[in-house]
């Protein structure tokens, strides 16, 4: 891989962990924002330290090797399909994350939540079909049915938990103080939680990067630090438009709902984590975490019209990220770029 092109593969992992920050972290201090469990600027300040934790925490827990980041990012065939065109491998990288990060954009703009992940594996499924290689669909397809099924369980947990605080409440117990308190605790994991997960995907693709390159292993060690920071510093930006969806937009949050949706989102990104060793998106696990623990009030506590314009989305997500890149590798073909 050329140095230019490495380069630009590094500048692009960066601005994609930073803006996965601004997108997806704030969330995790959502629900402690919308019931004023803890003042805005102090949440997001927790929530950038705790996500700064999470990724360099992420770092040591994995052996950052270039296999490990191919069958992360479910792009083995595609690396050996261009085995011997490294220049191509680093412009469908480019494309790639290009698309991911438009899609991140997209979807903040318009204040709904995303996955990341959907948004990147999307783009290299239609990467592989744009330059004729075929897909991981082992990997890819075991990520999916665990993100399909993500969502399934967060809510699930999030409706149970909400069951078991209001029985608490009814006995005088659980005071509203206790329950700021445990909230602040369960945003603190879901901030914790999102550095460790999110934190490997721009850390793949450096890796991946620096391996094609013929780098040693002291830069990328340099990199996982970068990155963290890249994301915590993403994270202060604060994505409130999509604040204001998840917090107010689909359900009226109360402290309780809070802890519950937070609890479950938290228990799913581990289970997803530790267990399955496959990502789950935050953004999801929390949106539907806050559903569940509306429905846990009454149907008429959650306001569907708004769920369903999310579930669209994701939905969407897949078949619009691919086509995107396929699109953009075909004019960086015209343009004699790749």
């Amino acid at each position: 891989m050329a140095p230019t092109m490495l380069t630009l593969v590094v500048v692009l992992a960066l601005v994609m962990a930073y803006v996965n920050g601004f997108h997806d972290a704030s969330n995790a201090v959502t629900t402690a924002i919308t019931t004023r469990s803890l003042r805005e600027s102090t949440a997001l300040y927790m929530a950038a330290l705790l996500n700064l934790l999470g990724a360099l925490l992420g770092t040591l827990l994995i052996s950052a090797t270039a296999q490990w980041a191919l069958s992360l990012m479910g792009l083995q065939n595609l690396a050996e399909g261009t085995a011997g065109a490294p220049n191509l491998f680093a412009s469908v990288l480019i494309a790639v994350m290009l698309t991911t990060i438009f899609w991140e954009l997209v979807t903040w703009w318009i204040g709904m939540p995303s996955s990341t992940w959907h948004a990147f594996l999307s783009a290299t499924l239609g990467a592989s079909l744009a330059i004729g290689t075929v897909a991981a669909w082992g990997r890819l397809g075991t990520i999916l049915t665990i993100s399909l099924l993500g969502p399934v369980l967060s809510a699930t947990v999030a409706f149970l938990l909400m069951q078991v605080v209001k029985s608490v409440m009814r006995s005088d117990r659980l005071r509203i103080g206790h329950l700021r308190f445990a909230q602040m605790i369960s945003a603190g994991a879901v901030a914790t939680g999102h550095g460790i997960a999110d934190s490997r995907l721009p850390l793949a693709v450096i890796v991946v990067g620096a391996s094609a390159a013929g780098m040693g292993s002291t830069a990328t060690h340099a990199m996982m630090v970068a990155v963290a920071i890249a994301m915590g510093a993403g994270t202060l930006i604060g994505g409130h438009r999509i604040i204001r969806t998840i917090g107010r937009r689909l359900t009226e949050l109360t402290t309780a709902q809070g802890l519950a949706a937070e609890t479950s989102a938290a228990s799913t990104m581990s289970l997803s984590i530790f267990g399955l060793d496959s990502p789950v998106s935050t953004s999801h696990s929390l949106a539907s975490s806050v559903v569940g623990a509306g429905a846990a009030m009454g149907p008429r506590h959650v306001r569907w019209s708004t769920a369903r314009t999310m579930l669209s989305v994701w939905v969407g997500t897949p078949l619009v990220c691919a086509v995107i890149c396929a699109a953009l590798l075909g004019v960086m073909h015209e343009l004699s770029l790749v």
